[in-house]
């Protein structure tokens, strides 16, 4: 990283280093990226996205507050029906246009039109 300071500078962004790393996902020996569909790639991202929450909570002892911005537009209802059932001890904020069920689940649930917000 001191050897490419200057140019880093230069461009005004860091060539080098974990934030550059990529690392590639297979199911059945396939890539993701290439072969798999958008659900497939939306679940594996939020099953990324669980697992890390998971890891703050053992680490820190306190659950995270999960963030999932129009995460259904790709997932069937099996697959949003599993992510409900994965996330029922964590605080969850969701954005969507679609509305659904949570089955034995509290939650409140917001509209917002016209940037006002309702509770329904």
């Amino acid at each position: 990283m001191k050897k490419n300071r200057n140019n880093d500078i230069q461009k005004g962004y860091t060539q080098i280093g974990i934030h550059r790393d990529d690392f590639e996902i297979y199911i059945n020996n396939n890539s993701l990226s290439t072969y798999g569909s958008q659900g497939q790639k939306r679940t594996t991202i939020i099953s990324l996205k669980l697992a890390e929450a998971n890891v703050i909570y053992d680490e820190v002892g306190e659950r995270p507050v999960i963030l999932l911005d129009d995460f259904m537009s790709e997932l069937d209802k099996k697959r949003i029906q599993g992510l409900f059932e994965n996330i029922k001890e964590n605080q969850v904020i969701i954005t969507c246009t679609d509305s659904f069920k949570i089955n034995n689940s509290k939650y409140k649930l917001f509209k917002v039109t016209n940037a006002k917000v309702e509770s329904i």
